[in-house]
């Protein structure tokens, strides 16, 4: 476990380095923010989908999407904690 563990830290990291640089800006508001993390989760979600189904046999599709959402996750909590708290 602490194997697998290790390498999805190391996957979801190199994700949010490659995101950052592809994508360098980020939303300064939580709702668009948000809605970029659904809408990686739903490209996960047809990922899996398409897996259970037999559409794509592949694992290396939802190893890449839930990468992806991870990343951008990950880049909405940085975004939440560099926010100032509302009075």
């Amino acid at each position: 476990m602490a194997n697998e563990a290790s390498e999805a830290v190391e996957i979801l990291i190199a994700a949010l380095r490659k995101a950052e640089e592809k994508f360098p800006g980020w939303p300064d508001d939580p709702v668009h923010g948000s809605a970029i993390v659904a809408e990686e989760s739903g490209e996960l979600s047809q990922a899996a989908l398409d897996y259970f189904y037999g559409r794509y046999p592949l694992r290396d599709r939802m190893l890449k999407e839930a990468s992806h959402t991870g990343a951008t996750a990950l880049r909405m909590i940085i975004s939440i904690l560099k926010q100032e708290a509302r009075p």
